[in-house]
């Protein structure tokens, strides 16, 4: 009986995640809007690596959707056949996130005149982490792919990645720091560590869980060592290597 009750609630979860992934694209229209949006559609100041970005970003959270909602529908050869178009999207997706830094961090030294300092420091907040983060969710949901629990999970977290950088946006544009703050650590770890904890009430493995709230504290850390001794030699080794 417990067994499926549990199997009912993890049924749900699938047939409803989708509705997280559009609150995800909202959350992202909104926090890009006052910023990059509202451009359109000249877009000036903006360079051709910006719109490739935001379209694989956005391809990415619709792709998420789409997958979702084909689960929900029972469409399974072509959520399969989706899932392996994904081959192709993430790599240009994890590129996108390379120029975006080589492009701030040029801009942070050109057109804001930040030190050579500050400008690797702003790189351990930039896409460069990103890269790793969203590599290692993605491999992982492929990896259980047919372990559909964690498949389902590993993919969620690829979209909580995602909404990081547009909740970001709009909390601090519309908030004050410290409310902003909390609603961050509210969507980005609290929501995550609950769900684990749930997992692991309800006997499921807590590994998946377990990897994304060990990103999200990375995460926390890379923001608070910008200007330390090794992530300062790291960043000037990967400027020279790959960005000049």
């Amino acid at each position: 009986m417990e067994r499926t009750a549990t199997d009912k609630k993890e049924k749900w979860l699938q047939n409803n995640i989708g509705f997280f992934f559009i609150g995800v694209l909202i959350m992202t229209l909104l926090g890009f809007y006052p910023t990059y949006i509202t451009h359109f559609p000249k877009f000036e100041g903006f360079s051709w690596v910006y719109h490739f970005h935001a379209f694989l970003a956005t391809l990415w959270i619709v792709m998420l959707i789409s997958q979702a909602f084909l689960i929900r529908r029972k469409k399974y050869n072509l959520h399969r056949k989706i899932g392996k178009a994904s081959y192709f999207v993430i790599p240009f997706l994890l590129l996108s996130f390379f120029l975006i830094a080589k492009a701030t961090y040029f801009k942070n030294i050109n057109i804001k005149h930040l030190s050579e300092t500050d400008a690797l420091a702003y790189l351990s907040r930039s896409g460069l982490r990103d890269i790793l983060y969203m590599a290692i969710l993605y491999s992982l949901a492929i990896l259980y792919k047919k372990r559909s629990p964690w498949h389902l999970r590993f993919f969620t977290c690829t979209g909580l990645t995602v909404l990081g950088p547009g909740l970001g946006r709009f909390a601090f544009t519309n908030f004050s720091p410290e409310v902003a703050g909390a609603t961050m650590g509210i969507f980005m770890l609290l929501v995550p560590i609950i769900w684990l904890i749930v997992d692991i009430i309800k006997k499921k493995s807590p590994v998946p869980l377990l990897v994304f709230v060990a990103i999200t504290i990375s995460a926390i850390y890379m923001d608070s060592c910008g200007h330390s001794a090794w992530w300062q030699t790291f960043a000037k080794w990967f400027a020279d290597t790959f960005f000049k």
